[in-house]
């Protein structure tokens, strides 16, 4: 959303953990250390990343974490919000549903324990991920398909108003999380497989985007990690 509106922006992970960090849930791991003080900036406590601090000049700063409540103020401040309570509500659900899916996606690669790497469990993970992409995958997919198809067309704002709005940005991120991690052999290809014509006329419109295409080509973009779908 920040590449797409053109903003200026940082991306950091600095004074996120230890006694005294901004994210409550990497002070130590007690109740005690969690509610102690925390890091001078923070202005409001933040559990744990992602987080967005926007400091405007005529306003009091904001700073909140939890990735659908960042989307959502984004999309506020920077013109990709809702019109309409309805369409509020439609672009709140996609958001939500999109944040499940890939976290059920994530999880699909860590069955042994959330908190091990991939790689200590890498034979569990692989078995599980495939089952993933054969089942809740595919529900996840057909579903956002038949909100596609049920719009004006295939390249119409996901949540059925006259601008693109977070919700968008949401479906479209889990969409290219699925495509670098799963259209492989390994996966026999799954995007490619799926029957979804509209929905991958969705993805394409979306990432097409002239700012998106910019971020993409660019060094501020980060690579898939080429597990759990990060």
């Amino acid at each position: 959303m920040l590449e797409d509106a053109g903003a200026s922006y940082v991306n950091s992970a600095e004074n996120l953990y230890g006694p005294e960090g901004m994210m409550d849930g990497f002070r130590g791991g007690d109740a005690a250390t969690a509610i102690s003080k925390h890091h001078d900036s923070v202005t409001f406590p933040l559990l744990f990343p992602p987080a967005i601090w926007h400091r405007p000049k005529d306003a009091p700063s904001v700073m909140v974490n939890q990735t659908a409540a960042c989307m959502a103020y984004l999309g506020d401040v920077m013109g990709y919000a809702p019109s309409t309570p309805a369409e509020r509500a439609r672009a709140n659900a996609v958001t939500l549903n999109a944040l499940d899916y890939i976290a059920e996606g994530r999880s699909s690669f860590h069955p042994v324990k959330n908190s091990m790497s991939y790689k200590d469990q890498k034979d569990e993970g692989d078995k599980c991920s495939k089952e993933f992409v054969g089942t809740r995958m595919k529900i996840f997919l057909y579903h956002f398909a038949k909100i596609v198809a049920g719009n004006e067309t295939s390249t119409s704002p996901i949540a059925g108003g006259s601008a693109v709005t977070y919700a968008d940005f949401a479906l479209f991120h889990v969409l290219d999380a699925t495509v670098s991690q799963f259209n492989t052999e390994f996966y026999a290809h799954a995007w490619d497989a799926f029957e979804g014509k509209e929905l991958k006329e969705y993805y394409q419109w979306m990432k097409d985007r002239p700012n998106l295409q910019k971020y993409f080509q660019s060094d501020r973009c980060a690579p898939f990690a080429g597990d759990s779908m990060m």
